[in-house]
C-alpha cells in the first residue's frame, strides 16, 4: 500500500498525472485541492473532499480498486482542519487527513481536532497531510503537546522512524518558503499507529527541482507491505 501526502498549491487537475507516475499511490491526501466538480479529468476510484473554498480544500483520493473511501460516521462539520475517512479494502484503517490553518492556531488546532475524533475511534490509524509545524519553530510547547498526544495513542511519524531522526532535526524538507531552495522546512507528515508502522517499508521525499514548478511543497510518500 502506498500513501502520498501533498499540498498541491491548487490546480491538482493539472498535476495529478505526474503524482501518479512518480509515486503510483493507492491513496493520496491532497491539500489546497479543488473540489470534485473541477476534477472531471482526474481518474480515480474514490474520493472524499471537504472545504469551504471550491478551489482550495482537502481531497482524499483512492487511485486503486483495492481501496474504498467513506466519510467517517464521526465526522463533525464544525471541524475544518482534520477530515476523518474510513478506508476499507486490502487494509482497513481510519485516515485523518490534515491541513493545519492559521485561524485554528496550526498544530494546536490539529491536536485538539484529533483528540476529539480519537475519543470515538479505534483500530489502525494513519494521520497525513500538511501540519504547517516543526519542533524547531517558536511553537515548541504546542508541538510538544502534539507529540505527547501521538505517544499516548502509540502513533509515530513514518519519516522519523524510517530515517531515525529527531523532530526538529530533519534532513529532508517538504516545503520551500516562496519556492526558495535555501528556505526549506519539514512540515508535511504521515503518521501511523504501531501495527501499521511495523509494516512500513520505505518513505520517499523527492528533490526540490522535480516539484517546485508545481507547488512550494514536495510530496511525502510512504510504502507499507
Amino acid at each position: 500500500m502506498k500513501i502520498t501526502a501533498w499540498n498541491c498549491q491548487m490546480a491538482f487537475r493539472n498535476d495529478y498525472l505526474k503524482l501518479i507516475g512518480f509515486f503510483g499511490p493507492d491513496i493520496a491526501i491532497i491539500t489546497e485541492c479543488e473540489n470534485k466538480e473541477r476534477l472531471k479529468n482526474v481518474q480515480f476510484n474514490d474520493i472524499v473532499w471537504k472545504g469551504e473554498n471550491l478551489n482550495k480544500g482537502i481531497g482524499i483520493f483512492s487511485f486503486s480498486k483495492n481501496y474504498s473511501l467513506e466519510l467517517h460516521r464521526e465526522y463533525k462539520e464544525e471541524i475544518k482542519d482534520v477530515i476523518p475517512v474510513k478506508v476499507t479494502g486490502t487494509k482497513e484503517f481510519t485516515l485523518f487527513a490534515c491541513w493545519a490553518k492559521k485561524e485554528f492556531e496550526y498544530i494546536k488546532g490539529v491536536t485538539e481536532s484529533l483528540e476529539t475524533y480519537m475519543e470515538h475511534t479505534s483500530g489502525n490509524i494513519i494521520i497525513a497531510g500538511d501540519l504547517n509545524a516543526n519542533r524547531k519553530w517558536n511553537d515548541g510547547e504546542k508541538y510538544t503537546k502534539f507529540l505527547e498526544f501521538l505517544e499516548a495513542n502509540e502513533i509515530r511519524s513514518c519519516y522519523h522512524e524510517k530515517f531515525n531522526e529527531e523532530h526538529g532535526k530533519e534532513t529532508k524538507n517538504t516545503h520551500y518558503f516562496r519556492r526558495d531552495s535555501e528556505r526549506g522546512f519539514h512540515i508535511d507528515y504521515c503518521l501511523a499507529s504501531k501495527e501499521l508502522l511495523k509494516q512500513m517499508i520505505d518513505v520517499k521525499i523527492p528533490e526540490f527541482e522535480d516539484w517546485i514548478e508545481h507547488s512550494d511543497h514536495v510530496p511525502l510518500s510512504v510504502i507499507f507491505s
